[in-house]
């Protein structure tokens, strides 16, 4: 077949010009047609393939920046926060990033960047802006360790938002993910909590002041204990969120913080009351709104009183006409009149 080619190329050299141009005009309309179209064909394709794969790229880097928007946008609103939480502290409190280790016991501690030279001391409370996370057990000169909630050490005095109930939270020692709960211990009999109700710190020990939340109620624990209730916690804050804290000096945690957090629950419950409010007017509305649209197809329902009276025949149409005064006066002279001759006797011849 390539030789055949060869031949026929060295053929087409020695012909002259005009031989050379009709035999290339025939092929061009015989066997080259669907040669160019299958080049054409594969020209589509490669176009196709190549602006699927454009596509591909703009797609995933709209994904990418997409995720890293939302990472950012959590980011900002954790600083917001803390900005928040150090501007309701104003004084007393060293900031620090948190790292998370990977080693064994590291889901019970966590590494602050802030040591001794920032002024962070042995036994300061570790917080967040959701609430406690820890304490802080050793301090090096520019870095310092804190054990956090989950930690089998953990203690707090606890009590409810109200004050009706106290008692000792304890890390939950449980199998499978209520590992990562916590126990509030200890508390009076004629206490019950409901499921929700927040607890805070109570103060009591030295450590942790008042008022830092520590968690919510999930459920009570059934124990023998006759004479106490224990209540399972969510924590208020979850590790894996936290990358950067508050250490709470001692002077700041001696004058109270209660008001730092109070103020945030306040607005939140400020916050779910309006949400209700405003949910409830429209719903009042929305009521107000079909029940004046029924009135309204009721009225137009309704037959017009002008319409039935319209209807109703009048009485004076009804009644039979009676003569008048002045037409029976009429009458009564020309009656006479009429029986005067009759009455009166003939003249006699």
């Amino acid at each position: 077949m390539l030789v055949a080619c060869v031949l026929l190329s060295l053929v087409a050299l020695v012909l002259p010009a005009s031989l050379r141009s009709t035999i290339a005009g025939g092929l061009r309309g015989s066997i080259v047609v669907p040669l160019a179209a299958l080049q054409e064909r594969a020209e589509v394709s490669r176009r196709a393939i190549l602006a699927y794969d454009a596509s591909l790229r703009i797609a995933d880097s709209v994904r990418l920046r997409a995720s890293q928007t939302d990472v950012v946008s959590a980011e900002n609103e954790r600083l917001r926060q803390l900005l928040g939480l150090g501007a309701a502290l104003t004084w007393g409190f060293v900031p620090a990033e948190a790292l998370h280790g990977r080693g064994l016991g590291d889901d019970y501690t966590m590494t602050l960047t802030a040591g001794r030279n920032d002024g962070v001391v042995p036994f300061s409370p570790v917080v967040a802006p959701e609430g406690l996370v820890g304490m802080i057990e050793t301090v090096d000169a520019s870095t310092s360790i804190a054990i956090v909630w989950p930690h089998p050490d953990f203690r707090v005095s606890a009590m409810s938002a109200d004050g009706t109930a106290f008692g000792i939270v304890y890390p939950h020692l449980g199998a499978g993910a209520t590992r990562f709960l916590l126990e509030l211990r200890g508390v009076a009999f004629r206490s019950a909590l409901r499921p929700g109700t927040l607890i805070v710190s109570a103060g009591l020990g030295g450590v942790y002041p008042r008022g830092i939340p520590v968690g919510t109620v999930v459920s009570e624990l059934r124990t023998a204990e006759g004479w106490a209730r224990n209540y399972l916690l969510r924590p208020a804050v979850r590790l894996v969120d936290v990358t950067t804290v508050m250490v709470v000096q001692p002077r700041r945690a001696k004058e109270g913080v209660a008001a730092v957090w109070q103020t945030a629950v306040d607005s939140a419950l400020r916050m779910v009351v309006g949400a209700g409010d405003s949910l409830a007017k429209r719903r009042a509305d929305s009521l107000a709104t079909a029940e004046r649209a029924r009135f309204d197809s009721l009225q137009a329902l309704r037959p017009r009183a002008d319409s039935l009276q319209a209807a109703k025949p009048r009485a004076d149409s009804v009644q039979p006409r009676k003569p008048r005064a002045d037409s029976l006066r009429a009458v009564k002279p020309s009656a006479a009149a009429a029986v005067a001759p009759a009455a009166r006797p003939r003249p006699t011849p």
